[in-house]
């Protein structure tokens, strides 16, 4: 267990916090209501995840009463008013170049967490829910690139993708590149958007020592944050080798696993103070 109580919380979304994936709300009340009694104790709990600043992630931060959101990995962070504070932005050459290798490679791929997607054909075989519901182009199709924070890529094997990630990172040593998804999916940032990055800047908003600070998370792009925070907490349903970084494993996501999470640790400090 944790050594410190925490000062401060930062949950990742997606296979964290949003512990009802399959319902339309997405999360449970209690969920919610441990996050927004902790704000409301000066105990900030802060949305931090690989989503964009979509009217649902800034609807939910309001609803916990949470004063900041790190959106696409640190790539974008904005206050619960959308006000954008950062905006690391890939640099436009390095988009194009990247752009070139993806559609060498025959892979789909998004940008800005966006609703439309890129490919060879606008035939989608992939069969994952979100991804049916996007708008699909070809690559003819892909417009002017002006500001992109991230870029998300899929169309390979987990091995596949691996071995295009060491690919790729050997070239573009001042990009981020993050395997998500159980291995099916890279994500691409810039070299100053990252989770570990933005939960630090956002610490140091709200006057908060980042070492009295945990992260939640499930996935290759919460793992960073371990050396910027005191702890970074996996969940149970995290992949084998993202736990085996974790500070400590918390519960499985579903069924309202932060809060569990969080009352265990809340709870093993109230016996000993």
């Amino acid at each position: 267990m944790l050594d410190f109580k925490p000062k401060a919380y930062f949950l990742d979304m997606d296979g964290t916090y949003l512990d009802k994936p399959k319902s339309p709300e997405k999360i449970s009340a209690e969920n919610i209501e441990i996050a927004k009694n902790l704000n409301d104790q000066n105990i900030p709990v802060i949305l931090s995840t690989g989503r964009t600043n979509s009217d649902f992630v800034l609807e939910l931060a309001n609803k916990i009463n949470s004063p900041y959101v790190i959106c696409q990995n640190g790539g974008l962070i904005v206050d619960n008013k959308n006000n954008i504070l950062i905006k690391n932005q890939i640099k436009k050459d390095l988009v194009l170049k990247i752009i070139e290798i993806l559609k060498r490679e025959k892979l789909f791929f998004i940008f800005n967490s966006s609703s439309d997607i890129f490919g060879t054909t606008k035939r989608l075989s992939i069969c994952r829910p979100w991804i049916k519901k996007l708008n699909s182009h070809t690559y003819d199709e892909i417009p002017q690139i002006t500001s992109v924070t991230k870029i998300l890529t899929f169309g390979k094997t987990p091995g596949g993708m691996r071995k295009l990630k060491d690919k790729l990172e050997k070239e573009f040593f001042n990009l981020k590149f993050h395997i998500v998804s159980r291995g099916w999916t890279i994500e691409i940032n810039d070299m100053n958007a990252t989770k570990g990055i933005a939960d630090e800047y956002v610490c140091k908003l709200l006057n908060i020592d980042p070492k009295q600070t945990v992260h939640f998370g499930d996935s290759g792009n919460d793992i960073v944050t371990k050396e910027y925070l005191g702890a970074f907490i996996a969940m149970k349903n995290s992949p084998t080798n993202i736990k085996k970084q974790a500070t400590i494993v918390g519960k499985n996501y579903k069924r309202g696993g932060i809060a569990k999470t969080i009352k265990k640790i809340t709870n093993n400090f109230a016996k000993t103070e």
